[in-house]
């Protein structure tokens, strides 16, 4: 096995002095902010690193080289960098990081589809994995090896090695757990691209349940969507409709709007399929607001041409008109070519059963231009039929044929059956009087391949064209035997109409059972609130009969006299016990108070602040915004070395005073440790909070504690960076807090996931 032993350990070079450390982590931040800078940086400590013989610190400079030149399209470079780190670790017998390094290089090559290069590469990298043998490495390289097959669409190779990582992925890490529902999502795509219909449900349904163990809610909600969109395939429309509203639920929970939108879509799709159109527009409809909303202009147009679908099923051709010029007119570099294309030949098609055959024939061109650049073979074939039909129309038998004839030769190359079959009907229908015998050599083909698919209704259309080409051929005989095929056929698919109707009314029934259900659901709720104002009224109501009660009673001892003066002694001793109640209720007040300030600042205590973030964090999933900033009075030793501590004492409570006096009425500030305070920003965005923090900063700036200048650094984080406790936020907000403090100090930092590679540096 190759050793692992760390790096600090072989050279005695790696203990770097605390400037390089500093420079290296700020050409790490740099690297998504300024990659230029980032890069120039690296290399001048490089130069330094290799002078130095610092064999380890080199070999992180490589790797961030690596990765800054990825982020700047520089793959060439990218490469050269990460394989001197893999070649440095090496040198150190760091065997995991060396596979690090490799993995990243053999990614490059993935990215810019260097095939051939990758599987030696491959090659090599694995048998080093495997004797290092660490399951999720090994796992990571087979994942990309099974990636380059998949992008070669070679998707059976693929899924044999996506297949084998599988037994890599069996600890329950969570990260390990991620990768094993992203390789069961790559298998599904795999399969679906092979339209495996049933082993893309079964793999999309093997991710679900790993993110549903997982708790990722997001990852479900996503999942969920593909899912219903497999089993619509699989024309399980009513499993179908389950997973979206599942997903379309989760999604209202959680910040995805994009998420939100696919969802909607997708359901929108199932009942368009189940003929529910006017659930169906309602939900694209809230798609297309959604995706208008966050500027997505693939989206717009994908529920705009949905729609337009709609309403041309019913008909309405001026209003999907309407949303196919939508598509049309959003700029072309926004739009995915196949997209716009798709809204042009619908329209080809509206403007020919408008009659309007020179507008259809416009439409058309444009979207078969389109389609001829992608080479899409099936859309080719689809639009080639479209203008034929449109050239038929205008009497051009002769141009109708040909196009007719080129969409059935980019059928045939699809592989698609019912691709051929609508080509092969559509050309010998024109064929009928001008080449009958040729025409019914087609139809006859087109009636073998539908028996073969059992596409029925294509079977009676070959049937029909066939009696009427062998009438005008006078084989009357094969005419009627003919007819007698049709007549029986047409009986079956009567019956099977009679069945699906059955099953779409099942369908409908199933949708109008979740709604309500959901909205029975909505009415318990509201009935619970009103049990629940009920018995806050019988309460209420009761307090006051007991109010009553006593009046009652105090009128019938007053009645009395010699109850009146034993009442006067009672209230004398109540008086005297309300006085020590009063008394030891102030005293109480005051000792809680100050259990729950920190008695130098008068600010909240850590133990208060931690109480305060854990009840608000009960409620977690609500948590629509809130943000934290830690704030840290800069080079306050040097204060308490200059002037003593009890000038230092003047600074920390003058600061603590001008942080509470501008921050808003529900916001907390605490005293954290030291000369650091946290501050809780309930309902606050980040963009808010970074305002705030930078206010109060300049505040500080500004004032003069005892004629002392002084300034503060502010780590700001938000709940939106996936925090699940408040140690996870308040060490966020911390990580922030030792950026701006690393960077110079006197200034607000944002937290970045970035900064949890460097949590080893405050260490140092």
């Amino acid at each position: 096995m190759l050793s692992g032993v760390g790096a600090q350990e072989i050279t005695p070079y790696s203990s770097s002095n605390e400037s390089n450390s500093g420079l290296l982590k700020r050409a790490e931040l740099l690297l998504d902010t300024d990659v230029i800078t980032s890069i120039e940086l690296s290399k001048k400590l490089l130069s330094k690193a290799q002078s130095a013989n610092d064999v380890l610190l080199a070999a992180k400079l490589h790797n961030l080289l690596g990765k800054a030149y990825k982020k700047n399209n520089n793959a060439k470079k990218s490469l050269h960098h990460y394989l001197q780190s893999s070649q440095n670790y090496r040198t150190l017998n760091d065997a995991r990081n060396q596979i690090k390094a490799s993995i990243n290089y053999v990614k490059i090559l993935l990215d810019d589809k260097r095939y051939d290069e990758l599987a030696s590469s491959i090659e090599t990298l694995l048998p080093t994995t495997l004797v290092y043998d660490d399951a999720f490495l090994i796992a990571q390289v087979l994942i990309i090896k099974a990636d380059s097959f998949y992008k070669q669409k070679q998707y059976n190779v693929a899924n044999t090695h996506y297949t084998s990582v599988l037994k890599y992925l069996t600890n329950k890490n969570v990260e390990i757990q991620k990768q094993l529902g992203e390789t069961y999502k790559k298998l599904a795509q795999s399969h679906k691209r092979l339209k495996n219909r049933e082993q893309t449900a079964h793999f999309y349904k093997k991710a679900l349940d790993v993110y549903t163990s997982l708790g990722d809610l997001k990852l479900m909600a996503r999942t969920l969507n593909t899912l219903a969109e497999a089993q619509r395939y699989l024309d399980n429309l009513v499993v179908a409709l389950d997973y979206s509203n599942q997903a379309i639920e989760i999604h209202r929970k959680i910040d995805d709007p994009d998420g939100l939108a696919k969802a909607l879509l997708g359901a929108g799709i199932i009942y368009r399929h189940i003929n529910l159109y006017e659930k169906s527009l309602e939900h694209i409809n809230e798609a297309y607001i959604y995706y208008k909303k966050i500027d997505n202009a693939l989206g717009i147009a994908k529920a705009a041409n949905q729609m337009g679908l709609i309403y041309t099923r019913l008909r309405q051709f001026d209003q999907a008109e309407i949303f196919y010029q939508i598509t049309i007119d959003l700029p072309k570099r926004m739009v995915e070519e196949k997209t716009l294309a798709s809204a042009l030949r619908e329209m080809a098609v509206i403007k020919l059963e408008s009659d309007d055959l020179k507008a259809a024939m416009q439409f058309a061109k444009r979207a078969y231009a389109t389609y001829k650049t992608k080479n899409l073979t099936s859309y080719i074939s689809t639009t080639a039929r479209i203008i034929a039909n449109i050239y038929r129309a205008q009497g051009n038998k002769d141009q109708a044929l040909e196009y007719y004839r080129e969409s059935l030769s980019f059928a045939k190359k699809t592989g698609s059956k019912l691709y051929e079959i609508k080509s092969l009907t559509a050309l010998a229908a024109t064929l009928v009087g001008i080449d009958t015998n040729e025409a019914i050599t087609l139809l006859k083909r087109s009636l073998a391949l539908s028996t073969q698919i059992d596409d029925k209704l294509h079977m009676l259309y070959a049937y029909r064209e066939i009696r009427i080409a062998e009438k005008l051929r006078g084989h009357i005989s094969e005419s009627l035997r003919y007819a007698e095929e049709e007549i029986a056929l047409t009986e079956i698919i009567q019956n099977e109409r009679d069945e699906d109707k059955l099953a779409l009314e099942k369908a409908h029934l199933h949708s109008y059972k979740m709604e309500m259900e959901l909205e029975m659901l909505r009415e318990k709720e509201k009935l619970y609130q009103l049990e629940l104002a009920k018995k806050n009224n019988e309460i209420e109501i009761s307090g006051q009969a007991r109010v009553i009660s006593e009046l009652e009673l105090s009128k019938n001892k007053y009645a009395s006299i010699a109850l009146a003066f034993l009442l006067a002694a009672c209230l004398t001793i109540v008086l005297l016990v309300y006085r020590s109640f009063i008394a030891s209720k102030k005293r109480n007040e005051e000792l809680d108070y100050l259990a729950a300030r920190d008695p130098l600042t008068n600010c909240y205590n850590r133990r208060i602040l931690f109480e305060v973030m854990n009840r608000d964090f009960l409620d977690l999933p609500q948590i629509d915004e809130y943000c934290i900033l830690m704030v840290d009075i800069d080079h306050f030793k040097a204060v308490n070395d200059t002037y003593g501590h009890s000038i230092g004492d003047t600074v920390l409570i003058g600061v603590a005073k001008l942080l509470q006096a501008n921050v808003r009425a529900g916001d907390s500030v605490a005293r954290f440790g030291g000369e650091e305070f946290c501050i809780i920003l309930p309902n606050t965005t980040k963009e808010q909070a970074i305002r705030i923090a930078e206010a109060l900063r300049i505040k500080v700036e500004k004032a003069m504690f005892d004629e002392i200048p002084v300034t503060c650094s502010f780590g700001v984080t938000s709940i939106k960076f996936s925090a699940r406790t408040p140690s996870e936020l308040i060490e966020q907000a911390d990580l922030a807090l030792y950026e701006a403090k690393s960077l110079g100090r006197n200034q607000v930092i944002l937290w970045d996931s970035s900064f949890e590679d460097f949590k080893l540096f405050r260490s140092e």
